[in-house]
């Protein structure tokens, strides 16, 4: 029960990713499409609540990933309990888990380009 719990936590994370790509580029192509350069700055939005809503999920999902721990590493001799009960494991903050590498690696880079796409419309006059 408790891997099949951290397997939809670690799928949420892929879908987070997903969407925050759509969004962004669709809020750049709009801007693109009716040449509005500070329409570029609202896709910084989407970043930023993505990053944060798989965060939680990431930290959710190493909260169950210690409690599979604790279970699996329990006697044999005793009858398992089947409780699934997050109380039990230590607790991880949520600024770890936001300089998570596959947070980091991720949105950082969005966010990234998204400033430079805006420099660049400046620079080159684009929109």
């Amino acid at each position: 029960m408790i891997q099949a719990l951290v397997s939809r936590m670690a799928g949420y994370s892929a879908t987070f990713k997903g969407l925050c790509i759509t969004v962004t580029t669709a809020v750049c192509g709009f801007a693109i499409t009716v040449h509005e350069q500070l329409i570029i700055l609202l896709a910084i939005f989407p970043v930023i609540a993505f990053a944060v809503l798989d965060a939680e999920y990431l930290r959710v999902e190493r909260r169950f990933r210690l409690l599979y721990d604790m279970v699996r590493s329990e006697p044999w001799d005793t009858l398992p309990s089947f409780e699934i009960n997050l109380a039990a494991t230590p607790p991880i903050t949520r600024i770890d888990v936001l300089g998570s590498w596959s947070i980091t690696c991720f949105y950082f880079p969005i966010a990234i380009v998204i400033l430079a796409i805006l420099i660049g419309s400046y620079i080159y006059g684009c929109l």
